[in-house]
């Protein structure tokens, strides 16, 4: 074998260990890696391919082979680890558009950071400068003028196999099937604006809706004037009598109570342990994630660049002032310029809450109640209000208060702080909401409030206050993924001027637009009476299965769940569609509310 050859047997030799060590990692066993290899050989070959062709191209750029296959080394063992950790977390793999959050990822770091992140960030110092000896000794030393032309024909082979690998998997994503590394660069969602042309279906949709409504499915009350309607998004709001655990009071005794006198039930999110925006972008909009590659999908940074329908245009078209309120970062998932383009006409963020009140290092829920207030107060016309809290955010590491509330557990003791860290602090949110609902008996104006919260709280590594406490069981975090046990948070609808109570069963969280303005007594636009009639039809969507109103089943390869989530696209689609068509004319807001072929 010459030269050249031989480095190249070489370099490749060296990609197949961070390509199975990122596989063990992400997969945990080695059974489980083993199964990838026989079941997916090719796939195997593709990410070899990947980092393959990564090191040549150095090569040509830094005309050093040593230092190539270095830096590509070290890269792919890190993001590896960084995907093992993010999945063992959240059950979500790392993605490209993930560097794209590195400002979002530092501020909340410090919150993060212990001891031992910084011992092993040290111990990784002497580790790289070694691993790049180590290489440089292995691969010996050559001329790259002597390897170049291979070097090249090997990068057009590696890219070769790319481009074939890429259409034969076209429409697959998961990095279970693809492995890790070749799943990277086709992580990032690209949405093709084109004319929907299931929108023919969508009229029909639409129709059925209308004809259903004007038959009265259920008596309104007509009031006096338009309610405001508040939306609290509260962080992490989940009721921890879930797990198998005693505690000396309810935590959240007043939001149980409320239920009583409200509609009432739980949502399923699309997100769990993070990814806010996506469970907000449900709510305001309508749509749902899974029309999206991932339901981690920053929709926020990555598509709204242009003004989008929500609740909040459609509030304004009705003459109510809109407003957002957020104690955090405005640049934070971009919500300082996606807010406006959703129809939002004020915007508060941390920066104009300077000296506010903190419960750890957030801004309380009890700003948040006093904020509201003086909304209400200060606006004569009806408000819509859109509030996302801050005080339960994780991390759970560092007590924040006196323990309010008391429990025993096998846990070890850092996990038991962190529970008692959550629990206290849901406890907080529950009597927030509570003086802000016994304000709203006495306000003389018609108020709906909507309480919901965006996910469940990561409770310790690989979900072991979870799993330990009795809520799962040993599960592996790719069925974790779409579980509804960890995807299922509850929500009141509560007004002042009805105490009608009603349990809902089990829905998306993006069914409650439409039901918010039906509670509103508020008309919908074209595509929320769609939507509507999706609801009827489909109320829970998951990524593999939906459940129809009779609770019957049907799996993702099944006509009916394509059809709905072709009707469902179909409605995203047209609204981008004309979004992106009317963004240059001024004051859309109307028209992108009454959309029409």
């Amino acid at each position: 074998m010459n030269a050249p050859h031989r480095y190249l047997w070489k370099i490749s030799l060296i990609m197949i260990l961070p390509i199975l060590l990122s596989e063990y990692l992400f997969r945990t066993e080695i059974a489980s890696v083993a199964t990838w290899l026989i079941n997916h050989p090719f796939m195997f070959l593709l990410n070899l391919a990947v980092l393959v062709g990564l090191t040549l191209f150095f090569a040509f750029l830094f005309r050093r082979l040593d230092v190539s296959v270095w830096f590509v080394l070290m890269f792919s063992v890190i993001i590896g680890i960084v995907n093992a950790n993010k999945f063992s977390l959240r059950s979500v793999p790392f993605m490209l558009n993930d560097f794209f959050l590195l400002r979002e990822l530092w501020v909340l770091l410090p919150e993060f950071w212990t001891i031992r992140w910084v011992f092993l960030a040290l111990f990784k110092i002497p580790v790289v400068i070694g691993a790049f000896f180590l290489v440089r000794k292995w691969l010996g030393a050559i001329p790259f003028k002597e390897i170049k032309k291979h070097v090249g024909i090997s990068f057009v082979f590696c890219l070769g196999l790319i481009v074939i690998g890429n259409g034969i998997y076209a429409e697959s994503h998961s990095p279970w099937e693809l492995g890790f590394i070749y799943s990277l660069p086709r992580s990032i969602g690209y949405q093709e604006v084109v004319r929907p042309v299931g929108w023919d279906e969508i009229e029909e949709q639409i129709a059925s809706e209308e004809e259903s409504s004007e038959e009265g499915d259920r008596e309104k009350a007509v009031k006096e004037e338009d309610p405001n309607v508040i939306i609290i998004m509260s962080e992490s709001f989940w009721d921890v009598k879930e797990l198998d655990v005693e505690y000396s009071q309810n935590p959240i005794a007043y939001f149980d109570s409320l239920k009583e006198e409200s509609i009432h039930g739980d949502i399923y999110v699309p997100v769990f342990g993070g990814g806010t925006a996506n469970s907000e972008f449900e709510v305001l909009t309508g749509l749902t994630l899974k029309n999206y590659p991932n339901d981690w999908h920053m929709v926020y940074r990555e598509e709204i660049d242009y003004r989008l329908p929500s609740l909040a245009s459609v509030f304004r078209e009705a003459g109510y002032q809109t407003k957002a309120l957020h104690p955090y970062h405005s640049w934070y998932y971009e919500r300082e310029e996606v807010y406006p383009r959703l129809g939002f006409q004020e915007t508060k963020f941390k920066e104009d809450l300077e000296g506010a009140e903190t419960l750890g290092p957030f801004i309380s829920d009890e700003v948040i109640t006093d904020e509201l207030i003086k909304q209400l107060k200060s606006t004569e016309e009806p408000v819509f209000s859109f509030t996302v809290t801050m005080q339960n955010h994780g991390p759970y590491n560092e007590r924040r208060n006196p323990p309010v509330i008391d429990f025993e557990t096998d846990l070890e003791d850092q996990e038991e702080e962190m529970l008692q860290i959550f629990t206290d602090g849901t406890y907080h949110s529950d009597q927030a909401l509570k003086r802000l609902v016994e304000f709203l008996r006495d306000w003389e104006e018609p108020t709906l409030l909507l309480f919901f919260s965006d996910h469940l709280p990561m409770l310790g590594d690989n979900y072991s206050i979870y799993r330990d406490l009795g809520l799962i069981g040993e599960e592996t975090p790719e069925e974790l993924q779409d579980d509804l046990r960890l995807h299922t948070v509850p929500y009141i609808l509560w007004s002042n001027y009805s105490d009608e109570e009603q349990e809902k069963p089990l829905k998306n969280a993006s069914f409650l637009s439409p039901l918010i303005l039906e509670e509103a007594n508020t008309e919908k636009p074209q595509h929320m009476e769609a939507i509507s009639g999706i609801h009827q039809r489909a109320p829970l969507i998951t990524n593999s299965y939906l459940k129809d109103p009779q609770g019957n089943r049907y799996d993702q390869e099944t006509e009916e769940y394509r059809e709905v989530l072709s009707l469902y696209g179909s409605i995203r689609d047209q609204l981008v569609y004309e979004a992106k068509h009317l963004r240059g004319i001024p004051n859309s807001n109307k028209e992108i509310n009454r959309i029409r072929q």
